[in-house]
């Protein structure tokens, strides 16, 4: 069966639900078929429905160089792309001449062929100059890419492949393709290497608050790093699957567009969700810790919901979600008071918006309108845009950015927070807070200290499984268990980091 989505992509579903190794062949031979009789004027999808596979052990197998992974925070969604078949430098030229926000329904259902998956990233700052260190080479300001190759797990499991700019890659990248691996364990010796610089970080809030003292904004966040580690290069689908167990109820996401480089995150926060004209949006803005037990976090739920400070800082962006959403939907819909966003280590206040789109409006142009949202920036958004370019001392790249999935049918966007960017044996995490009147540096620090509390579990956890594999058996006559344990890969991992994680 094929299906024409606006006269540039063709889908066509094989009949049948398979292995993926089947599915993989019966790809390979359909575009085989098609070599001689192939135009690429248009995009061909060739799709088929395979035994539920794990979408992320599947990208972990495949050749490290051109790889997308995305999970929606509630589950509904995860989706994996490795190779590219079309790719275009913004969200507006990808919609423009291939994913149109129409009224397409739906294309769902039994032997019913799916809409292709675009994955989207951007910059924090794609316009600033002089402001992405070299770390950052490896990745396009913006880009929106059609994989070659399309695994995606919703109401069923499709495995697809798309003939784009040549078909003979399309049949590479198949004849490639690995099996899952079965295992995804993080890297030997993986360890803290280096902090942000507290004197620097007070500096810089002392220069926000005077700012936000003169009257030139209301808020602006600003962000610092952690550096990690190993003894081996780190694989980005080990720390990914780290971060999934970590931060379950999270967005999980990579962006791989050269070997040896990739950006991976767990983040919380969701810039908005479209199914066919009915989007959703919220604001997370807030933050405080967890406690021991449910009535300690209870309690410090119950302070920041009464936080003046914390109520503040979210209100500011419920204010900017409301004023950019209203002329674009019918009937915006927010929640009237904020609820408790529980994370493995943090919570969050969290308002809700929603409403359906007006004609004529689509993912480029809601992108473009909220983002870069006050949670990560600040406001009003330019002035504080121009303060972190003028006194944040790194650079963000695609920290805080934009990372989703779009399609003529639905889109799921997520704000790029709780991140690091990995390259060979370092791993640099990001973290930031948000200053308003009344915020105190070391308060923020300790608020940027809970954020980046996943990544250093995962020092916590590469070290329990390393001891696991050479911790001897509990039947070994030879086990002292009052010998106080030897030297490993967390003997340089301050003591810090082990009670707070």
């Amino acid at each position: 069966m094929s299906v024409r989505l606006h006269q540039s992509i063709v889908v066509s579903r094989l009949e049948g639900r398979v292995s993926l190794s089947d599915g993989v062949e019966m790809l390979r031979h359909a575009v085989q078929s098609r070599v001689q009789r192939w135009s690429s004027s248009s995009i061909d999808r060739i799709e088929i429905e395979i035994e539920p596979t794990d979408v992320l052990h599947w990208l972990a197998g495949q050749p490290a160089g051109q790889r997308w992974f995305f999970r929606s925070r509630e589950g509904t969604l995860t989706a994996a792309g490795i190779g590219c078949a079309r790719s275009w430098t913004s969200l507006e030229e990808a919609i423009a001449q291939n994913a149109h926000c129409g009224d397409d329904p739906l294309i769902q259902g039994t032997n019913q062929p799916t809409a292709p998956l675009f994955f989207h990233s951007s910059f924090f700052d794609p316009e600033s100059r002089g402001k992405h260190a070299p770390q950052w080479a490896s990745f396009d300001r913006s880009i929106s890419v059609l994989p070659l190759i399309e695994l995606q797990h919703a109401e069923q499991t499709i495995l697809a492949v798309h003939l784009g700019d040549s078909v003979m890659d399309a049949l590479t990248a198949l004849e490639e393709c690995q099996e899952p691996r079965a295992h995804l364990p993080l890297p030997r010796g993986l360890r803290l290497s280096g902090d942000g610089d507290p004197v620097g970080w007070a500096d810089g809030i002392d220069a926000a608050l005077g700012a936000i003292a003169s009257g030139s904004m209301e808020k602006v966040v600003l962000a610092r790093t952690r550096s990690y580690c190993a003894f081996e290069s780190i694989d980005p689908c080990s720390v990914l699957f780290g971060l999934m167990e970590e931060e379950p109820s999270a967005f999980h996401f990579m962006v791989e567009q050269h070997a040896g480089s990739a950006f991976v995150g767990a983040s919380p926060e969701r810039l908005f969700r479209r199914i066919a004209n009915r989007l959703e949006s919220e604001a997370v803005a807030g933050t405080c810790g967890r406690g021991p037990d449910g009535s300690s976090d209870d309690r410090l739920a119950g302070r920041l919901l009464g936080s003046d400070k914390n109520r503040r800082e979210h209100e500011i962006v419920i204010r900017r979600i409301e004023s950019v959403l209203a002329p674009m939907v019918d009937q915006l819909c927010c929640d009237e008071s904020p609820s408790i966003m529980r994370l493995r280590h943090v919570q969050h206040l969290k308002t809700n918006a929603q409403g359906r789109l007006k004609p004529g409006i689509n993912d480029a142009t809601i992108v473009g309108a909220l983002h870069p949202t006050p949670a990560v920036c600040g406001w009003p958004v330019d002035r504080s845009r121009e303060f972190i370019r003028d006194h944040e001392h790194l650079s963000r790249g695609l920290y805080s950015g934009v990372i989703g999935v779009t399609s003529p049918a639905r889109s799921d966007f997520s704000v790029a927070i709780r991140a690091a960017l990995i390259s060979g044996t370092d791993m640099t995490a990001f973290s930031g807070a948000g200053v308003v009147r009344g915020s105190d540096a070391d308060a923020e620090w300790l608020e940027t200290e809970r954020k980046l509390a996943a990544f250093d579990a995962l020092v916590i956890r590469a070290a329990s499984d390393r001891a696991a594999l050479i911790e001897p058996a509990r039947t070994d006559p030879m086990r002292d268990p009052t010998r106080a344990p030897a030297r490993g890969p967390m003997a340089n991992v301050p003591l810090r980091l082990v009670a707070g994680s």
